[in-house]
């Protein structure tokens, strides 16, 4: 096996519209607290403009490329990336309510994929016991029925910070988020 690392930015990494991250069955359930949601949340806001953040490593199984979704099979970092896609999802809904539907749509474009099709499907698809929680959590709907309250949490708490925020320092937050 080949292993090559590759320094990537979330908009990097998120960016392209055939890839789809799987996490496998035998991975954990998704298991952030408020402790891991705030640090990375606390991280990324006081970054400083011109300065990076290292988000961790992020190991993918991946396949000869086809013309379809390509799956990447996560095999480390399934908790950062689906905290990543929470979040990103949390700031989509925030620029909709602001009436920004140019930076909706370029977040939007970090959440879904597409194969020959053209029909869109999730970024991330989760093990078996998470993947219908994590898809309600980002609908917003039929929130009672997610048994998984972590997602439900995670999407609550980055909510709440991003909420809090000015659209000044939200712009920069996204920028920081996206880019650094």
């Amino acid at each position: 096996m080949k292993i090559t690392p590759t320094t990537l930015t979330l908009s990097q990494l998120f960016s392209s519209s055939n890839e789809q991250f799987v996490i496998p069955a035998c991975q954990r359930r998704y298991s952030w607290h408020e402790k891991q949601l705030a640090e990375l949340f606390d991280d990324i806001n006081y970054l400083k403009s011109n300065d990076t953040h290292l988000l961790g490593s992020v190991v993918c199984l991946t396949y000869t490329h086809t013309a379809g979704i390509n799956p990447l099979e996560l095999v480390d970092g399934q908790q950062r990336i689906t905290t990543l896609s929470i979040f990103l999802k949390v700031l989509q809904n925030r620029y909709e309510e602001l009436g920004n539907d140019e930076v909706s749509k370029e977040i939007s474009n970090y959440l879904v994929c597409k194969g020959i099709d053209r029909k869109e499907k999730t970024k991330i698809l989760l093990g078996d016991l998470d993947n219908t929680d994590y898809s309600l959590v980002l609908d917003q709907s039929n929130l009672e029925q997610v048994k998984n309250q972590n997602l439900a949490i995670a999407y609550s708490k980055l909510k709440g910070w991003v909420d809090a925020l000015t659209v000044d320092v939200l712009n920069e937050l996204y920028f920081k988020f996206i880019n650094n």
